[in-house]
Parts: C-alpha cells; structure tokens; sequence
C-alpha cells in the first residue's frame, strides 16, 4: 500500500469524526419520566411529541415511564400524549450540546373541569343551533344597526350598496384576548342554486374565464343513497362515469347525500353519463342519471344501519402577516372551538389536526400537527403559531392544500371529514398552480373532506368566488368575516341577497354539528333531535317587540311548547296571521301544507339547508311535498313572508 493511499485513509475517519462531532454539537437532548400528576404511576402507552422551528417529532416513553430523545437546538416544545390525560405544554429554550430534564406530570380528563370547560358546557347547553342561511336570529342585508341589539332580538340591517366596505357604526370593538369575538356569516350556495347560477353567468362570469376549475348550472349532479328502512348510507363511495372513465369520485355525506360534479360543453352534453355506488363491501351501478336541474337521483341500498364514529376536523391557516389583524382573535375561537367539540363529542371518536401555511422563501411554507385524538395537541399547536412573513397577495394555498388532503391520516370510514380553509389570499396566480390546487380539492371530494373556506379581511372578490367553488366541489359551505366585530381591517360584502351575522365560533360551532349529525340506528333518530327546538328560526320585523320575545322562547329548552308550526301558533296568541299549517310531523314521508296566507313560493331543504323542492303557491293552496325518497332526518318547510323567512322543522322517520 503506498504511502498517499494510506494518508487518506488515515484522514478519513478525522474528517467524519469531525463532522460527526458538528452534527452532534447541532443537537440538544431531552430525558425525564412522565407520571400521573396525583398518585404519581407510571403511565403507559405515552408518545412525547417535540415541535421545533420547522419540524414536529413523535417518541415512545418505555415501560418505566422514562424517556431519553435527541432533538435539534433552539427552542422546543414538548408535550406528552395519553389516552384519557392531558398535560399542558412545556416550551425551552436548548442550547447546542446541552442536556435538559424534564419531568412531565399528567392529569386524567375525568378530574379536569376548568372555567373554560364549565364555560362550554353552559353555552352548549343555552346557545341556539341554526339550520340555513336566512333563518337565524341576525337577518343582514348590506350593513348593521347603530347599536348591539338586545339578547335574542331580530333586527334588519341599515341598507347600503352592494359590495361596498366601510367602518360600521357605533359597533364597539372587540377586547383583546376573548374568544367569540369575530363576526362572521354564512352562504350556502347548495341553498341558493339558481342565485349561484345567475351569478355564476353575471357578475362572476370574468371570474369564471380566469378560474376555469369553476362549477356551474349544468355541471351538479346529486345522489341520495339510503336503506330500504330509510336511514341514510353514510360514507358510501359514489363515482359519475362516461363509459369507462370516472369523471368525479365523492362520497355520501350525514344525510346520504353525494354531489358530483361534470364539466360540460355541448359535446360532453350529449355522453351518457351514469353513476356507480359502493358500500357495504359491493358496488351497484345506477345507470344513466340526470343533472341536478332535472332532480335528484335516489338509490335504495340494502345493507347493515352503522354510522362510523369517526369525526376528523382540520384548521388550515394562512400564517401570513397579511393576517395578523385577525389571526390572534382566529386562534382564541379555534381555541374555545377545539374545546367545545371535544365536549359535545364524547360518544365519538374525535381527531383534530392543523396546517399553517406562509408562502415560497418564508420561515416555512407549511406546518403540520397530525391527527390526533387528543384536542390538546392540535389546541397547543395552533396557539403557538403567528403570523409573519408573506410579501405578495397571493401564498401557497395550493401547498397547505396539497398536505392537508394527501399527507395527514384521514379516517378512512367517518360520518364526517371537514377542512376549515382559513384565509385571505388566493393561491398563485398561474395555470400549473390553479391545476394543482384543482388537484388537490378533487382528491378531497373523493375522500368525503368537505371544505369550508372562512374568508378573512383582505379577501377579494376573485378568492370569494375561487373559494365558493371549492366549498360547493367538496360540498362544503363557505364563511365569511364581517365587519361587525370592529376586529381588523375592512371586509368585503360577499355577492348574495341577504345573509345573517354572528359569531365566527357559533358558525364553526353549528357546520360541526350540520355536517356530523346522523339517525341513530336503532331509533332513525335521537328522540333529543325529534324534540329538540334550538333550530326553529324566523327572521321577521326587527322591531317588533313580540319578536324578541319568541326569539327568546325558542331559545329554552322548552321543547314540549313548540311543535308543528309552533311560531305560527305563538303568533296567533298576539292575534298575529297564521301562515300556514303543516301536518303530519314527525312524518313517514307524505306531508300536507295548507297554505293559509299569501306566500308565493314553499321550499323543503334538508339539516344543511340544501334545497331539495319548490313549489309555486298562493293563499287557499293545498301542497302535498312527499319526502319518502329521503333518508330520515330533520328537514325544513321554508318560506318567505313580508316579514322575512320562516323555517318550520319537519322531522321524516320511518
């Protein structure tokens, strides 16, 4: 061996050695044990998760209860994770090299009962749940009153163009720090169809051209799957095929509903398009179906009644600094909201995960928390996240989008997948990337993940009407901050008719529990959901005196007092007209509306507010609606008075 070949093998092992000894001095070490913060066991089962600047790691504590990891520098979070406790979050500042102890005490959720938590319970309990867009307590047109209304009141809002953005007046603004604050309303435009159409062909026809992965009129078509018993097939995969080829894949959704979607020119018209079930371990071909224009599709299904008790919610949130006027009040609501789901969900199986995104040359593009079914890691996550960064109007939208949909572990039976889509910026500009985040909605739909994009100040009309798109392709509902609150800078008015304002956390609140609601399988339906009134609503005069007062009586838990057409009787205490009077409810399926006042149009729509009849009417008509096709459930008689819409509960079990 000559004498070069062995200097370098002599210096070699140096060389690594010194880099090893680089590498090493880069990172920081963690040890302690973790217990019950009361008797003081050891715990089993427990995985430390460590989140760092750019990174989140998970790692096993052994059978002592003692753990030993290496993680980088800087500051670090760590946290302990058990089934049944909780911990709070331990956040250090670890230099290169260093050795750090930490002991992690763990507290069982049964012993937990923080204010917050009492705090919840007692909202739950009183706050009023709503249905659809235009009977909740706040009806809005283009702006707000000059002053908060009283508890329970229903107001009109002072009228101003449409589209026009301005300090509201005599609002108060908002304290820092409390939760609930944000203001925020809702469009469904699977409850507006023809509203979306028109808009679709007028004031967003130049957006239509720019955003070309946009649905419209002729593209929707609905499939409502149920058992012969009449309970709805929940979770079943649907697909809408032209010949061999799938052109959508979504599924059902709480109420057996699945909607597909079908871009179509006056070639494409013309294909046969049919349609393909799956569930219950079999597929059934539909055959030839029919767009949405032309009604829904009914399957009967026979198979076992089980509904998965898997609930999954995602936050993904633009961490921009184009953000930083809302994004501590947004966390503070994800904050009460992750607590109160976790209460209201006990008898389920609860995960919650989030994503933060920047943009291209930030700190990071995305920060991932995975699904977890303990709410505190993803609730420590997100309250340890700012915004910053940005530069440009346009972030990666498309990229939190891409590791939201393909890369967090959704469930994969659930009665529900939701994504809130919190935002104020489009994705990038450009076909490759519109392409992309195409990509990435239509793999949503394909999972069940319903999107529901929450529009922050800054939003413009071009990302309204992208993210409208987006919501209705993974049949989702679309939100939107106000400016009610006096919380950060102007917003937009959204293009729609009328819509109601509360808050940003009620909304959240109320499309958790809209989209996760199912019949029980032995009772068709909770005997609480059959008799429970919160979501009976009208929108009527809003200075009337008598309206404040039923707002106020169907906010109570006095269940007994109001069924089948309860307001209209309530009204008819005050001498009030009777507008019409429907019967039988509960019903199998046949209803019978008489038509006692002049109404031009009834509407039936479905627990998510989805239209899924209208009928033409005046005064002295007889309708006779038949819901036997439908999956049991709460559905909605709705009509428009001169005193604003009414919504009467309707509930179809077999």
């Amino acid at each position: 061996m000559g004498m070069e070949t062995m200097k370098k093998l002599l210096v070699m092992p140096v060389l690594a050695l010194g880099m090893f000894s680089w590498k090493v001095s880069a990172q920081a070490y963690f040890n302690g044990s973790v217990s019950e913060a009361v008797s003081g066991a050891k715990l089993k089962n427990v995985k430390i998760m460590v989140i760092n600047n750019r990174d989140t790691s998970y790692f096993n504590v052994g059978a002592d209860g003692k753990y030993n990891i290496t993680t980088k520098e800087g500051k670090n979070r760590i946290f302990a994770i058990a089934d049944g406790y909780i911990t709070e979050l331990n956040s250090m500042e670890a230099a290169k090299g260093s050795v750090n102890k930490v002991d992690i005490s763990m507290v069982s959720k049964t012993r937990v009962e923080t204010d917050v938590t009492k705090r919840a319970r007692y909202e739950i309990a009183h706050a009023p749940s709503t249905t659809d867009d235009e009977s909740r307590p706040y009806e809005i047109r283009t702006g707000i009153p000059s002053k908060t209304p009283p508890p329970g009141a229903m107001y009109k809002a002072l009228s101003r163009s449409p589209g026009s953005v301005g300090v509201m007046p005599g609002y108060p603004v908002a304290s820092s720090g409390a939760a609930g604050k944000l203001t925020a309303g809702n469009i469904l435009d699977f409850g507006k169809w023809k509203m979306w159409s028109d808009f679709h062909e007028g004031i967003f026809q130049s957006f239509a051209r720019k955003y070309k992965n946009n649905v419209s009129r002729g593209d929707r078509y609905t499939v409502q799957v149920t058992t012969p018993a009449g309970v709805p097939v929940v979770d079943a995969a649907v697909v809408l095929k032209s010949g061999a080829s799938v052109i959508w894949s979504a599924r059902t959704d709480n109420t057996g509903k699945a909607e597909l979607w079908a871009k179509m020119d006056e070639k494409a018209s013309k294909v046969r398009l049919t349609a393909e079930v799956t569930a219950f371990g079999k597929t059934e071909n539909l055959g030839k179906i029919q767009p949405f224009e032309k009604g829904i599709n009914f399957w009967i299904m026979d198979g076992p009644c089980s509904m998965a008790d898997q609930l999954d919610v995602a936050f993904v949130v633009d961490a921009t600094g184009s953000m930083g006027d809302e994004i501590y009040h947004l966390k503070m609501d994800l904050d009460t909201f992750i607590k109160t789901i976790a209460i209201r969900n006990k008898d389920i199986n609860l995960r919650l995960g989030s994503v933060f995104y920047r943009d291209q040359g930030d700190e990071y593009v995305y920060r991932i928390s995975p699904f977890s079914s303990n709410s505190h890691v993803t609730d420590n996550f997100i309250l340890d996240q700012m915004a910053t960064g940005g530069g440009d109007y346009p972030e990666a939208l498309d990229q939190a989008l891409k590791q939201a949909v393909l890369n967090m572990n959704w469930s994969s039976t659930a009665r529900a997948r939701i994504i809130f889509l919190m935002l104020d910026a489009p994705c990038h500009p450009d076909e490759p990337t519109y392409d992309t985040l195409q990509k990435y909605v239509v793999m949503a739909a394909a999972k069940g993940i319903r999107i529901v994009p929450v529009a922050c100040s800054g939003t413009d009309k071009f990302t309204e009407f992208m993210l409208r798109n987006i919501a209705l392709q993974t049949n989702g509902k679309y939100l939107f901050l106000t400016n009610h609150s006096g919380i950060g800078n102007p917003h937009i008015e959204p293009s729609t008719d009328i819509y109601s304002v509360r808050s940003l956390l009620d909304e959240m609140l109320a499309v958790t529990s809209e989209f996760s609601i199912v019949p029980d399988c032995q009772k068709y339906l909770d005997a609480n959901a059959i008799y429970h009134t919160d979501s009976l609503r009208v929108t009527a005069d809003p200075f009337s005196e008598l309206d404040s007062m039923l707002a106020l009586k169907l906010s109570a838990k006095d269940s007994a007092a109001f069924r089948d057409s309860a307001i209209l009787r309530e009204r008819g205490r005050y001498g009030a007209i009777s507008w019409v009077k429907i019967y039988p409810n509960p019903t199998v399926g046949p209803l019978t509306i008489n038509v006692q006042a002049d109404i031009r149009e009834v509407f039936i729509a479905d627990i998510g507010g989805k239209l899924l009849q209208r009928f033409s009417c005046k005064k002295g008509d007889v309708l006779t609606p038949d819901l036997s096709n439908y999956s049991s459930g709460i559905y909605f008689v709705k009509y428009p008075t001169a005193n604003g819409w009414v919504a009467e509960r309707i509930v179809l079990r077999r």
